[in-house]
């Protein structure tokens, strides 16, 4: 299995975190579930997902009425506490990233902590906090229902 390629990595990161009225089991399978990934990640785009080492997803968001590609492979897979994984976008200049998702259980809830490593500049490290914050925020109404 691929690690992290350090050098191709840029030099900011941001950390989110947010509570879920939801076990860690069911947001690990809103992270792992291409179905589900399709509705409130992709925005109703399109999703593919193999979630174990060194496995591939793309997503592909629908974003003003066109497609904004990610992808990337994952690192860790460990259910349903911990998911790591390379993201590259338009938005990262086609730098590769990591992003990790760590997930507690805090009695019927959940706490999720979003790290992402290596973004190239100011710029992208503050879109990528405005659209993890959506995501975020998104996937609280998913588990809702």
């Amino acid at each position: 299995m691929k690690g992290r390629n350090e050098n191709a990595m840029g030099p900011f990161r941001i950390s989110l975190p947010r509570t879920y009225d939801a076990s860690p089991e069911r947001v690990f399978r809103a992270w792992t579930d291409a179905e589900s990934a399709k509705v409130w990640l992709a925005m109703g785009g399109d999703a593919s997902i193999d979630p174990r080492p060194d496995g591939l997803f793309y997503l592909g968001m629908a974003w003003n009425g066109g497609i904004m590609p990610h992808y990337g492979r994952y690192l860790r897979v460990e259910p349903p506490r911990l998911l790591e994984f390379t993201w590259v976008s338009e938005t990262t200049r086609g730098k590769e990233t990591v992003v990790t998702i760590e997930l507690t259980a805090r009695g019927t809830q959940t706490e999720l902590r979003l790290n992402q490593e290596g973004l190239p500049d100011e710029e992208s490290a503050t879109k990528h906090t405005g659209g993890w914050t959506h995501f975020l925020d998104t996937l609280v109404e998913r588990l809702a229902n």
